[in-house]
């Protein structure tokens, strides 16, 4: 499996890749420039920063390609990623085919834009614009015509229809108006009955009894209603376990490794006979299921969890 062709395929169609251990490549444009004679076109150059959000787009577009599960395809960009570090620590140049290579300058990932590398957007489609084009020539070919002059004994029908068709109207509105206007003369007053009294008792007073006492209506506990619940919006801090180990010595090891890789780990002690590899997730409480699964991706623990400690 060709990895650094996908990395180059990955770049060009989204201006970024991100890889893991590697850090977050991105397609700079820079300027056209004049060098006092001409106007030189702009051009891409290609930068790495370190770091970077975890990103599962690089390792999804490599298994639609190859037709493998995404967690195989997350397994062989680490592996690459791992081999590429220890090249550039060996003085080694890490090549994306087409594009440039990774080196290793200081202690920090770099990556050097080939010489030839062009790169061109894609167009805007004016496929639209073709076809007024070829509407317009096709009008221009024709032979002009000039409309007909109206004969002197025509007769216009639909103009006749459309006057009588509003006569219609016009007769049928003012015959509702003036049956409306008869109707309302002619229709009996309406007499209401007279508004029926009733008696109304007083009220016992409440007995009392030396057990009891009367509630009055104004000293009753007036009834809150529930406060409405609001969607928690801050993000914490969360202890990812990402690794468990009989001893310290493989807990240390293993964070070792990934520390190599770039990653921000560190050991902890469950029991005497346990020993957890974590790492250190700030983001929001409803995020945290989505940040399990891509760490279980990322680094092969399928037993991702978060630490009460």
């Amino acid at each position: 499996m060709d990895i650094a062709k996908y990395i180059g395929l990955f770049l060009l169609k989204n201006h970024y890749c991100y890889i893991h251990g590697l850090g977050n490549m991105e397609l700079i444009k820079r300027p056209a420039v004049h060098d006092g004679t001409s106007l030189q076109a702009a051009t891409y150059d290609v930068q790495v920063t370190p770091g970077g959000s975890i990103d599962d787009n690089l390792a999804n577009f490599i298994a639609t390609n190859e037709q493998i599960s995404i967690s195989k395809a997350a397994n062989t960009l680490r592996e690459y990623s791992i081999q590429a570090r220890k090249d550039m620590a060996n003085g080694i140049d890490v090549p994306i085919p087409n594009i440039g290579h990774f080196t290793e300058v200081g202690g920090k990932v770099k990556f050097v834009t080939d010489a030839n590398f062009r790169f061109t957007p894609a167009g805007i489609p004016t496929i639209k614009n073709s076809k007024q084009l070829e509407e317009q020539s096709a009008r221009l070919q024709q032979k002009p015509s000039f409309p007909e002059p109206p004969k002197a004994d025509s007769i216009n029908w639909s103009m006749v229809i459309l006057v009588v068709v509003l006569l219609l109207i016009l007769a049928g509105g003012g015959y509702g108006i003036y049956y409306y206007l008869n109707s309302n003369k002619t229709a009996a007053p309406v007499v209401l009955p007279p508004p029926v009294i009733r008696d109304t008792v007083p009220a016992a007073p409440p007995v009392l009894s030396h057990d009891s006492a009367a509630v009055r209506p104004d000293s009753a506990a007036t009834v809150q209603p529930p406060a409405t619940p609001q969607a928690d919006t801050t993000k914490h801090s969360y202890k990812m376990i990402i690794g468990d180990y009989p001893t310290r010595e493989k807990a240390e090891k293993r964070k070792t490794n990934l520390k190599f890789n770039g990653n921000r780990v560190e050991v902890m002690a469950n029991d005497s006979a346990s020993y957890y590899v974590f790492t250190n997730i700030k983001c929001l409480a409803a995020d945290t299921t989505h940040v399990k699964d891509s760490l279980r991706v990322l680094f092969g623990y399928k037993k991702v969890m978060i630490s009460a400690k």
